[in-house]
């Protein structure tokens, strides 16, 4: 004969309980989900308006290490036409292809 269970609701705490029909054993306990206090769809629009400036924060600051690195390239840039200009280096630069 199959061992039949069932399912019992405690009344104090609200967890569910599968027991055994035959000697009553309980194989099984599942506790209740508390319901969250508060509006769900507040927190939700606060968790959401926190995700975008996250990702504002994260954006500015990407944004902010590229013009760092244009900004320096600038200036490497800068001082090598100024280097050309003092030196009246009107020479080709060397080619990797011209060493063979």
């Amino acid at each position: 004969m199959a061992q039949e269970t069932i399912y019992v609701d405690c009344p104090c705490c609200g967890a569910r309980l599968e027991a055994r029909r035959d000697d009553g054993k309980v194989m099984g306990h599942w506790t209740k989900l508390l319901k969250k206090e508060g509006d769900p769809i507040k927190a939700a629009a606060e968790k959401l308006k926190a995700e975008k400036e996250r990702h504002k924060n994260l954006l500015s600051g990407a944004s902010a290490m590229i013009e760092e690195q244009k900004r320096r390239a600038l200036e490497k840039f800068d001082k090598e036409r100024e280097r050309v200009e003092r030196e009246n280096d009107t020479s080709r630069p060397p080619s990797p292809f011209d060493l063979d």
